[in-house]
């Protein structure tokens, strides 16, 4: 079969299979075809669609497996695509790597309550509205609904009933894109809100110098910087805290199975740790003779 540029390939993908996706995830494919034609110094076609080639490249990603399974996925569903079109002849048989499950990270109440008061003595402006306003605003906004981000930039005013403290997460914000959801807030989250200048049509748009200023939030707060506590963090709040109250995170969160929300979500230094271990009969040493 003639070789054909793989990102020919990724653009026909997307544009059949992906139509309806987000923008971001499209560029995301794209992505993955450049640093697969990096890594070979030149363009990766479909006749670079072998086990051992694709394995060295991904052994050769300096990121997180967790990042590396991710790049493999993508290029995997293209190397699908091709193989159903008739483009390649073979099916790819490329292993995930094995990826440790690591505790979900949280905050708590005195972490969240430092994280807070590092917001609101952010002076710099996130287009053009004052940091000290949006940062507390969507730090509150997060605790109180425990939406994505791309959700919570995605609030707009028309959204927001100021009278009855209603707010609605269109689906189109939201992840899978098929649902809206209706959030009745906490005076404490409306209260920040109303504080906000009605400057443009979502009640926190940003600019792309988001995650730089949210790593130096939470170095100010004196929190790690690391992918744990990113803004998703503040969705692991929200379960958390839930969870730790005996509601129903599950439901909460919108999640299908509680053992995606156990597993993923619930930060056990906030919902209780395992204490087995506690109940165990004290051994009883025998005396030396």
């Amino acid at each position: 079969m003639a070789a054909i540029d793989l990102a020919v390939v990724g653009a026909e993908y997307t544009s059949k299979r992906l139509r309806w996706a987000s923008p971001g995830t499209r560029r995301k494919f794209a992505r993955v075809v450049r640093e697969f034609s990096r890594f070979l110094g030149r363009t990766a076609t479909t006749s670079d669609l072998e086990p051992d080639l694709v394995l060295d490249w991904l052994q050769s990603i300096d990121r997180s497996p967790h990042t590396v399974n991710e790049q493999r996925a993508k290029l995997v569903a293209l190397w699908q695509y091709a193989a159903r079109a008739g483009i390649v002849a073979k099916f790819p048989d490329v292993p995930k790597l094995r990826t440790p499950r690591r505790l979900p990270v949280g905050f708590g109440v005195p972490e969240f309550a430092r994280l807070l008061a590092a917001a609101r003595g952010q002076s710099l402006p996130v287009c053009g509205v004052p940091g000290e306003l949006w940062w507390p605003a969507l730090l509150l906004l997060g605790w109180a609904t425990g939406e994505r981000f791309r959700a919570l930039t995605g609030f707009r005013w028309a959204d927001y009933d100021a009278a009855s403290g209603r707010l609605v997460a269109r689906a189109e914000t939201r992840k899978g894109q098929d649902a809206d959801r209706l959030y009745l807030l906490p005076p404490w989250a409306r209260q920040a809100i109303d504080a906000l200048p009605r400057a443009w049509p979502e009640i926190l748009h940003h600019s792309t110098s988001y995650w730089l200023r949210w790593n130096d939030l939470l170095k100010r707060a004196g929190l790690p910087a690391d992918r744990w506590h990113k803004t998703h963090a503040l969705r692991r709040s929200h379960a958390s805290h839930l969870a730790a109250a005996g509601l129903d995170a599950s439901a909460a969160l919108g999640h299908s199975s509680p053992l995606v929300t156990r597993q993923h979500y619930l930060d056990p230094t906030i919902v209780g740790e395992n204490r087995a271990g506690l109940s165990m009969p004290m051994p009883i040493i025998p005396p030396t003779a």
